[in-house]
């Protein structure tokens, strides 16, 4: 039993580490690719906004180089000042803005399209402008039609900016669409990351509820593997181990109760013919019977031990004197000479010697009076078997 249970707590734990390394590894994979989704589309916003603030940016460049040119074909229709075409008040020739430029910036194939007359209008107007550029150079006085930059000139000019404020209102729609795509994207993925943390949560709860059962079974193991390694598993006495174990504690209950201390050495005569006779499962009925039976003639407060083969250890913590250990010897003696019947017929007889060592000094050990309870079982054995005797009192008092 022990052993099983002791296996099912280790594999338990395996268990539960294989799970939890499991558990955490896909979280944390989980984790890595949103955060790697999330950063890729934060790059790609930012990228996106960049890009629309430049093509916005380029549209309002070139309507204002537009409105500038226009604004200034009109001073000069007014003014006859050739200086009012001067394309410096325009723009500097090298950065003037331009509709392919504007197109080639452009990524959307609908805003394309949309631009795609704008490079004809800008070269007819810019081309008007050039030969009105001449013709104040020239002093060659601007005909009506001409201050009205030939009609289609102003139309030119109309339709260049109707097509700039649709393109500049597309560009802005298109990135609020985006944003707000980016923003549900990331409500979404903060919501997932919630739901993560909170699996996350759940796991670890479960894991350690799991980790705290084991441990529990764990140490249920340890103590039922502990109980047994000091207790005898044929009889359920306990053994040498628990006798030098508890050696402090039984000594510190004699001295406080002011009372002696005695230590009975019990061997079974004749055991080793019952086991040859009728064979080891009767040797062992004999050794529970006769378990059972010191049992039955000692006090709750006394300790039996078994320590191996027929060999028995009583340990009275206290015992008025001498005497009162010499009466329960004698009542061992008595009790496991009568015969003891056996499961598969018969009946077995043995007997019992048994040697007494009484606590007399402070400086006794358990292992002192063990030795001595042996040495006196010894001498009971010379002197015939089945009877007690106790060890002489060397302490001088």
């Amino acid at each position: 039993m022990p052993t099983a249970i002791n296996g099912s707590v280790f594999a338990g734990f395996k268990r539960v580490l294989r799970k939890g390394a499991l558990i955490f590894a896909l979280i944390i994979t989980i984790l890595l690719s949103m955060l790697f989704y999330q950063y890729q589309r934060s790059v790609e916003s930012v990228r996106s906004v960049e890009h629309t603030r430049q093509v916005v940016a380029y549209i309002d460049a070139l309507r204002t180089y537009l409105l500038n040119l226009d604004t200034a074909v009109r001073k000069y229709t007014d003014s006859q000042d050739p200086t009012d075409l001067d394309p410096s008040l325009i723009c500097r020739q090298s950065l003037c803005p331009s509709a392919e430029k504007l197109i080639a910036i452009s990524t959307d194939d609908a805003q394309i399209a949309r631009l795609a007359p704008l490079p004809g209008l800008q070269a007819a107007l810019e081309t008007g402008f050039s030969a009105l550029q001449q013709r104040a150079k020239a002093g060659v006085d601007v005909t009506p039609q001409e201050r009205e930059l030939a009609g289609f000139d102003k139309s030119a000019i109309e339709q260049i900016h109707r097509i700039l404020i649709e393109a500049g209102r597309e560009e802005l729609s298109q990135l609020d669409a985006r944003e707000t795509a980016r923003i549900h994207e990331q409500n979404l993925s903060s919501a997932l990351l919630g739901i993560a943390g909170l699996w996350t949560g759940l796991t670890l709860f479960g894991l350690y509820r799991e980790t705290q059962r084991l441990i529990r079974a764990g140490i249920h193991a340890e103590d039922t593997i502990r109980q047994l390694s000091l207790r005898d598993p044929l009889t359920g006495l306990v053994n040498r181990r628990f006798l030098q174990e508890n050696e402090k504690h039984l000594i510190a209950g004699a001295k406080r109760s002011r009372t002696k201390m005695a230590v009975l050495a019990v061997d079974l005569d004749n055991f080793k013919a019952i086991n040859d006779r009728y064979g080891h499962a009767a040797g062992d009925e004999v050794l529970l019977a006769s378990a059972e039976r010191m049992k039955l003639l000692l006090r709750e407060s006394d300790v039996i031990a078994r320590f191996g083969g027929d060999e028995f250890v009583i340990v009275m913590g206290q015992v008025d004197n001498a005497e009162a250990a010499h009466e329960v010897a004698s009542r061992i003696v008595n009790s496991l000479s009568q015969p003891i019947p056996l499961a598969e017929g018969g009946t077995a007889h043995i007997g019992a010697s048994v040697g007494i060592a009484m606590y007399s000094t402070a400086s006794d050990t358990l292992d002192d009076l063990l030795k001595k309870a042996d040495t006196a079982l010894y001498a009971a054995k010379r002197d015939g078997k089945n009877t007690y005797r106790e060890a002489e009192d060397t302490s001088g008092e």
